[in-house]
């Protein structure tokens, strides 16, 4: 009933999984696990579309290996979510807003849905983050836990021309959402083993996938949440690149020029003058 797809380069945490998995999907429950042994040798959109193209069941999740399951009998209760005819990706997080600026799937707190056990890689801690007690429709998902019908799969199928790891998620389930009802569950509970990695190949694949997709995925806007998107992204940007004539430019290529306020607009306007007035200062962290 259920293919798991794992792109593997942990042995520690894989067998951790497998076990896990074994123990709580549920007594009886139809499963595989495909084993995508990945040590940095194919993107991770390339592992998961070979992963997919060996499933022999009609349902698939696509897991993060660094993680365990803590909800007993999931697998029937995931099988019942996928049952519904329009649903599109399930997950544990995501997001029902998407800003015009270069983003994860987290925007803002109050569009961001949440259930999951968040901890690091020693396993000395870990911090429930739970924003929502329901099913919650969203646009972006995360990708530790991105669960599709084969069927609809096949619609869209992971964007191997994103390289290496990073978002992938974000491309895949924004596509699913011009098709497809994404959704966050509020019954099945993960403890995942990290904290994610917000570095400058993050930060170049979420640009490149806004460049890819647009942000047309909204009827409504929210200036307070696109100005806090934009000015995030400017953070960003510039901890990675230079303050030049060129790159300001390129950051205003993704500017939300309709979706904020009189004052946002001044406001934004006063921290492109401050990255122009200490540019010196700012650009020997490059070098």
């Amino acid at each position: 009933m259920l293919s798991i797809i794992v792109s593997s380069y942990q042995k520690k945490y894989y067998d951790q999984l497998v076990k896990n998995i074994s123990e709580t999907i549920g007594d009886g429950f139809q499963y595989e696990i495909i084993q995508i042994w990945n040590p940095g040798l194919m993107s991770i959109t390339k592992a998961y579309n070979t992963g997919a193209e060996k499933a022999k069941y009609e349902n698939l999740l696509f897991l993060h290996e660094d993680l365990i399951f803590q909800t007993k009998n999931w697998g029937i209760k995931l099988i019942e979510h996928l049952s519904q005819s329009d649903t599109g990706i399930l997950g544990v997080a995501g997001s029902s807003y998407v800003p015009s600026a270069p983003s994860s799937w987290t925007v803002s707190d109050q569009y961001n849905f949440v259930n999951i056990l968040q901890g690091n890689k020693e396993n000395t801690e870990y911090i429930h983050l739970q924003t929502t007690k329901h099913t919650t429709k969203v646009i972006a998902v995360d990708g530790v836990f991105l669960s599709i019908t084969k069927e609809h799969y096949h619609t869209i199928k992971f964007n191997e021309s994103l390289d290496g790891f990073h978002g992938y998620d974000l491309d895949f389930s924004l596509r699913a959402s011009r098709h497809y009802q994404n959704y966050i569950i509020d019954d099945i509970l993960i403890q995942h083993f990290s904290n994610g990695n917000l570095d400058k190949k993050w930060l170049d694949a979420n640009i490149k996938v806004r460049q890819n997709l647009g942000a047309d995925f909204i009827k409504k806007t929210d200036s307070c949440a696109e100005k806090k998107a934009f000015l995030s992204f400017l953070y960003k940007y510039f901890q990675h690149y230079p303050v030049s004539k060129k790159n300001i430019f390129f950051t205003l290529g993704f500017y939300p020029w309709k979706r904020l306020s009189i004052k946002d607009h001044f406001l934004i306007a006063k921290r492109y003058f401050n990255y122009i007035r200490y540019a010196s200062d700012i650009n020997k962290t490059h070098i």
